[in-house]
This record gives C-alpha cells, structure tokens and sequence, in this order.
C-alpha cells in the first residue's frame, strides 16, 4: 500500500494573534470516533506524537476562501512590517517557502488556480521588500519562493517588472519636476544585485540568480499575441532599464589592459556574467548587437584574456566566438575596425606551443573563418597579424588563411578568371540526367570496330575535365560517324554497280573429313544464306530446289578442305530465303544460330 501522507508544517494562532510553530509532521485524513467524523491528523514526524486534530467540516476555515484570503493578507502584512520581529518574519518566510514548495505535489489545475491566488494578493511585491532586507536567511528563503514563482509562469513575474517600471517612469516625471530623485528598486535589478554581492566563496546564490535571470530574459518561454509581442516588450525593458546594472561589474574591472581584480571569486563572478551575456548573443540578435556595439563590450571582454584564471579566459573566448560564429557583418566591421583580434593572437602566442584548451579554442575560431570563408576577417587577419602567425607550421589553419587571401586578392585583380573557374566547377560537378543520356546514347551507337580500337567514346565521369576534354570525345565522335556514313555510300555505290557484295568467311569444322567454308556477313544481319549447309538452296539438301542465280565457287585443297563463296545479288533472294529459314527443323535451326 502506498504512503499517502503529506509533510507539513504546523502554526497555530495564539492570543496575540501571532503564529506559533508546533513543529513538521505528516497529515492524513481519517474517521475520528471521538469527534464523530472525518478529521484531519497531523503527527509528528520526529517521535509520531499528535500536532493537530481537526474535524473537517463545510464551516472551517479550510473550507472557505474569504478566510484563506484573510490569511494570506495577514502573512504578507507581516513579512513587510518593519516591526515585525526578526525571528517572527523568518519563521514567515520559511511558512511562505514550505507553502510553496507544497504546492508542487498538487494537480496542475489547483496548482494554477493556488499562484494566482498568490499573485492577485501580492506575493511580488512582498519579495521585493524582503529581498532587500539585511537577513541573509530571509533573502534566501526569498530567492526559493521566487524561483517557484519563475518556474511557474516567467510571463507573469515579466509582466510584473514592466507594470513596475511604468509607475516608477511616472512617478519619476513627477519627482523630476519636484526635483527629487527616485531611488525604487526593480525587482529584477534586485535580483541581479544579489547576484553580484553574493558572499558565499562558491557563488551558490549567485548561480542560483543567474539561472532564474536566464530564464526570464529567454525568447523561447515568451508569449506572442496578436495585439502585442512580449519578446519586443520584455526585451526593449530589460535594455533599458536593467543591462547595465548586469554589466557594471564586468565595466568596473576592465578599464585597463589587464583585469583590476584578478581574484577567484571576481573571477567567477565574471564568468556568470559573460556566461549571461553569450546566452543574450545568441538569442537576442538585434537589442545585445545594438548594446554591444554602442558600449564596446567586446573590447573590455577581451581585457579577461590577460586573467591568469584560464576558465575566465576561455569565457571571454567563447563570447567572441558565439559573435563570429553568427556571420554578421555588422560585426565584422566593428571587430576590425577595432583591432579585437589582438588580444586573442597575443594569447595565443603567450600560451606558446603548449597543447591545452585555450590553444585548440584559438585555433578553432580561425579554422572557423577559414572554413567558412569570412571574407572580410580573413583579409583582416592576414594584412594585420600574418608576420606573427606565419612560423606556425604544426597547423595548416594559418597557411589556409594565406591561400584564401590570395586567392580573393586573384579574384579581384582578374575577375574575367573567377567566372571561369566557376563555369569548369559547373562542368565538373553539375552532370545532369540529360548529359548522362546523351552519352549512353553515343556509347551504344558505336560500332564494335571503334571499341576495338580500346577508345572509349565517353571519358570516365569521375575525371577532371576542362572545356577542351569535353568537347574532344564528341568531335571525334562526329568523325567517325562521318567515316562511317562516307564508307556505307561508297559500298551501296558498289553494290548498285556490281550487283555483288565483299565476302567475309566463317569457318565451321564438320565430323566428316571436310571443311565447309560458309559465306556471311558480319556487318548485315541476313538470315540465311543460299549456299550454306542444310539450307534450302544447298545442292546437298534432300528435296531442294535450285532457284539461285548467285555464282559458287567450289575450292578443293590437299586436305580435303572445300570453301563456297555466295555472292548475293538482290534483295529478293534475301526475302526467300527467310521464308523458307522458318520451314527449317529446330534442330537445324538451332546449328545455324550457333
């Protein structure tokens, strides 16, 4: 049977109206004989002793939300009260925090209707006043309820910040005028405070902070609507009124060549902080490119690659390549135009030929310009910095820098040479099916004579062709087919004179002691021909009859050999012949095709 308990905490009201912690314990709901009904039970969950025994019933206060309102304005009243004992506002605070972390156990639609609830009675603007109190256990426990809240719905603690920004511009106008200066905090800049002032060595509150930030500022988890985008809202906010506070301890440390405070913690903090920022390049295109251009902050980021913390180093390395790696010619331009590749090349050449992260990350970036061919960073790279890199010789990655710049410099001094180029890399890479056809089509139109010759009439395809070796197998294509065409006239010229044919001869060897030479012809197809063996017109066939008009010559040798020549005369005797091949035996039939 499973455990159905729920761990609670218990606070009884006492006659000073103030609340009383009885302790942590477990409740379960069952029938109570002596209260003659269902009750709520909560034992304790130290020695199981009894903390509360309630019978539930429709006039409790469990029941009924007037009261559970009340409540919750009495708690949020004390937790803002000045006067409020330290230890009594504690105590609240941990109640708020179980009274959340409670609500994480129940179903979606209670839990919903459980933070609007909290909302609608002004659990934010409490955080922010006890956020800024000097108790560093309160502020902690301030920091969980508000990360439940962001967990939650960042949309609803977003639309709290800007409504909160608005009054503060209004009242700011009014102030201004009056000539009194406005010193409310944002919650979301008292977030990031925090951040920056966490004491903690291990920056865990810090971490925390910068996580829950992340998450408010991320694109993916905003609302878009049809009258209005939360993205453009949230975004222009956040840059107006709280970047610069996220900023200004990376701005305070990187005013000179080398970082001021070159301390561990200084240096994690900092790492949060470009950690924050290559999360905003990366997803806020337009607001992050504007800021960081305006207020140069590639610039002071490079300062952190002086740090002898070479975690800090390699964030600052990253930051500029997330910006690379985006293509931007804005950019671009803004990294040449200030020279921020010094600062990764002096890195690079004070690691030495150490193999280590930071050398690989260096070389990375440049291989990444080489290979995407970043025309305007590699001009840059290699007119400013090519004397310092060209010794490095264990990587190509330079020297492939060098050959993309000269071969840009080629394209711009002799265009006419690029468009060439571009048309033989059609020619060898863009084979379409209509070429491939086409030189089918040439290959099974040769005759076996040209193949004999060991010609291909079609080159292999994986070659490298110019324009010259394409067009060379189908001009001689062309002559051989014209050869073909003038030598085919001039055997019908001959025919048409001699009424005769050139003979070609097959020899076929018999059982008996001759040899019959049989007249045929390799280059027409005729079916059968008078004078050979077994057919029809043959003078040794039973029952044939001579109707041949073609002239044999019977040639007899010393060994026994006999060859007779047939020379066709029309074309007649052809259609004769192929009628009376069909009146042949299959076995017959059979020999011949053999």
């Amino acid at each position: 049977m499973t455990d159905t308990r729920r761990r609670v905490k218990v606070y009884t009201l006492n006659e000073d109206r103030q609340w009383d912690d009885r302790g942590t314990g477990h409740v379960t709901s069952g029938y109570v004989e002596r209260l003659k009904g269902m009750s709520l039970l909560v034992r304790a969950e130290s020695d199981g002793s009894l903390l509360l025994e309630s019978k539930i019933n429709p006039n409790t206060a469990y029941q009924k939300q007037q009261e559970d309102e009340k409540f919750l304005t009495d708690l949020f009243a004390q937790l803002t009260d000045e006067a409020t004992d330290e230890e009594k506002r504690q105590e609240l605070v941990n109640f708020l925090k179980e009274f959340c972390a409670f609500s994480q156990t129940l179903q979606p639609q209670n839990r919903d209707a459980f933070f609007k609830t909290l909302s609608s009675m002004g659990i934010l603007p409490a955080l922010e006043v006890i956020l800024g109190m000097d108790d560093a256990q309160v502020r902690s426990a301030a920091t969980d309820i508000f990360s439940y809240l962001v967990e939650y719905n960042p949309s609803m603690v977003r639309e709290f910040v800007m409504q909160e920004a608005q009054q503060n511009d209004d009242v700011s106008k009014k102030l201004t005028e009056q000539k009194i200066t406005n010193k409310d905090i944002l919650l979301i800049n008292l977030i990031i405070e925090h951040m920056i002032c966490d004491t903690d060595p291990e920056l865990g509150g810090a971490v925390q902070l910068m996580g829950l930030l992340r998450t408010l500022v991320d694109p993916e988890n905003m609302l878009a609507t049809a009258n209005k985008t939360e993205k453009t809202e949230f975004l222009g906010f956040f840059y107006k009124h709280c970047m610069h506070v996220l900023t200004a301890p990376l701005l305070a440390n990187t005013t000179e060549e080398k970082p001021s405070k070159d301390d561990f913690q200084t240096a994690q903090l900092l790492a949060l902080v470009l950690e924050l920022l290559t999360f905003c390049v990366e997803h806020h295109t337009y607001h992050i490119k504007n800021y960081i251009i305006n207020k140069d902050i590639l610039r002071r980021v490079l300062v952190l690659m002086a740090s002898k913390h070479a975690f800090l180093a390699l964030c600052a390395l990253r930051f500029k390549r997330k910006i690379i790696g985006l293509k931007d010619e804005f950019y671009n331009r803004y990294i040449m135009k200030s020279f921020l590749f010094e600062p990764v090349v002096k890195a690079f050449l004070n690691n030495g030929s150490r193999y280590n992260l930071m050398n690989s990350a260096i070389i990375e970036m440049f291989e990444f310009i080489r290979v995407e061919d970043i025309k305007s960073l590699t001009a840059h790279v290699i007119e400013n910095y090519w004397k310092a890199l060209e010794d490095v010789d264990y990587v190509q990655t330079f020297k492939g820098l060098k050959l993309r710049f000269e071969q840009q410099r080629e394209r711009q001094d002799n265009p006419k040479l690029d468009s060439m180029r571009s048309i033989l890399r059609n020619h060898r890479y863009r084979r379409d099916a209509r070429t491939l056809e086409d030189e089918e089509e040439m290959w099974f139109n040769t005759d076996d004579e040209d193949m004999e010759d060991g010609e291909a009439v079609v080159p292999p395809s994986d070659k490298t062709k110019n324009d010259e070796d394409i067009m060379e197998p189908i001009s001689k294509f062309m002559e051989r087919k014209k050869l073909k065409e003038s030598e085919e006239k001039e055997v019908l010229l001959k025919t048409n004179l001699s009424g005769r044919q050139s003979p070609s001869f097959k020899l076929s060897l018999s059982s008996g002691t001759k040899t019959n030479l049989t007249s045929q012809s390799s280059t027409t197809n005729l079916p059968g021909s008078p004078g050979s063996p077994g057919s029809p017109g043959s003078p040794g066939s039973p029952g044939s009859v001579s109707k041949s008009t073609s002239q044999t010559a019977a040639i007899t040798t010393k060994g026994g050999l006999v060859g007779l020549v047939d020379y066709p005369d029309d074309d007649e005797e052809d259609d004769e012949d192929e009628d009376k091949e069909e009146t042949l035996p299959l076995s017959k039939k059979a020999k011949l095709e053999s």
